[in-house]
């Protein structure tokens, strides 16, 4: 992307293109729309702009007129005013009845290329907002769409994910500077997934892998019957196992893998037609990115660390990116090794930090997030994976207080922690040592009586 350029100013008018959102609509309309919508701003000083992801037609109308007029996008489907003042970042505006307003006088100077800030996990201490930018967006959907679109062929990608999270983000942007189509939904259930698939006619799909690995295991034999015309799959935002990657190639679509995360979305990229026999790995990185396997012991794999024009700007909190930095290296919290040909296999996560739908979350934040709200004398959170190419925490929560479960669940949500616990064990025998450390081999033990 040239300096000063814009996501704006990479939207393709093939005159062909449409979204499906309900209905068929023309790309030529939502692109009037977006001119429309930008010529409302004038005046308006740069700022951050709070969107909601509610109607995904007004979605994008709004995403890349404010982006046009040099606004920030705070994507956030919190719609209470009084909400939004409580972000830990200064929300300067948002919209009522299709108007923008004033929250708060915009005076901090953000950087130039900053378009995007995505909330990646929260709570009342260690809330993330991302800061993205043109260059990283841009680099990314290019990067894309050189290795996925075949040249002849027309295609429209049902992006089968929230498009608040940069996966789905992602995938919109490749396709709005491509002559390609998408299609877009509300509900993310699997009943929608194949009505839509059919009515809209769709020929390829972007799918969290979590979604595709249980649309696969629920029924095979209905995802077989109802995907006949399906071109590719692009999977992102978790492991996809191995054997169903050998499963659905088996069908006849390809698939595309590729590693990464908010802060640095498609680190690496596989295409299992091209390399068949690399299908247990996540690729290679693109030109531009670099991965670096800093090991500390004497396993052939280690921490992972990348570098490189998909990384983002920083966070809000300049201290915790420093934290995450080391060198210039971005310090992934994963584990990883890079094969003799410079494929990336993943090897797991860090056993205090798991990944949902593409957020990093770490235990230890959790664990005294909850013991400090429910004033818990002990707590543990465990991690367990049993297989290594399973790769899907399987959380046990611990403590020694009775609490229910609905409240704990409606805490984690209420602070925006996505994530699940196997079994919620009270229990009044945890083993501390002299340095206050719990002793695991006990925990797990209860795990074993259930």
């Amino acid at each position: 992307m040239q300096k000063n350029k814009k996501l704006y100013d990479e939207i393709d008018n093939y005159s062909e293109k449409y979204i499906y959102y309900k209905k068929i609509i023309n790309f030529k309309t939502v692109k009037n729309q977006i001119e429309s919508k930008y010529k409302s701003f004038t005046g308006v000083k740069r700022g951050i702009v709070a969107l909601d992801t509610t109607d995904k037609i007004k979605f994008l109308t709004r995403l890349y007129s404010c982006n046009k007029a040099g606004l920030i996008v705070f994507i956030s489907n919190i719609k209470s005013h009084a909400e939004l003042k409580k972000e830990k970042i200064k929300i300067n505006y948002t919209f009522r009845k299709d108007k923008l307003i004033k929250i708060f006088d915009t005076k901090k100077i953000y950087p130039n290329d900053l378009a995007v800030i995505l909330k990646t996990s929260g709570s009342t201490d260690s809330s993330k907002y991302v800061y993205l930018s043109n260059s990283n967006i841009s680099f990314v959907a290019s990067e894309m769409n050189k290795e996925i679109f075949k040249k002849k062929k027309n295609y429209n990608e049902f992006i089968f994910a929230p498009i608040d999270h940069a996966f789905a983000l992602g995938r919109i942007h490749s396709i709005i500077k491509s002559k390609h189509s998408m299609t877009l939904i509300d509900d993310y259930n699997f009943s929608n997934f194949y009505d839509t698939y059919k009515v809209a006619r769709c020929n390829s799909i972007s799918i969290p892998s979590k979604l595709l690995k249980n649309l696969m295991e629920m029924d095979f034999m209905n995802f077989k019957r109802n995907i006949k015309n399906l071109e590719y799959a692009q999977v992102s935002t978790g492991y996809f196992p191995k054997f169903l990657r050998k499963k659905f190639l088996d069908i006849g679509p390809n698939l595309f893998i590729n590693y990464g995360m908010t802060e640095a979305m498609r680190t690496s990229f596989l295409n299992c037609k091209k390399f068949p026999t690399k299908i247990h790995t996540e690729g290679k990185p693109f030109k531009g990115i670099k991965i670096k396997i800093l090991k500390n012991t004497k396993k052939k794999f280690g921490q992972v660390y990348i570098r490189g024009k998909n990384l983002v700007l920083g966070y809000s909190n300049k201290n915790l990116w420093k934290s995450k930095i080391k060198n210039g290296w971005f310090r992934t919290g994963d584990l990883g090794s890079i094969d003799k040909d410079g494929f990336f296999i993943f090897h797991g996560r860090d056993i205090d930090n798991i990944n949902v739908n593409g957020i990093n979350y770490n235990l230890k934040n959790v664990e005294n997030e909850i013991k400090n709200f429910f004033k818990i004398p002990n707590i543990k959170i465990l991690n367990i994976t049993k297989k290594l190419n399973n790769f899907e925490s399987t959380l046990y929560l611990f403590i020694d207080k009775k609490i229910k479960s609905k409240s704990i669940y409606l805490f984690l949500r209420k602070y925006n922690f996505n994530i699940s616990f196997e079994n919620i064990i009270f229990t009044k025998e945890f083993i501390v040592n002299n340095t206050g450390k719990i002793n695991i081999n006990n925990l797990l033990k209860k795990i074993n009586e259930k």
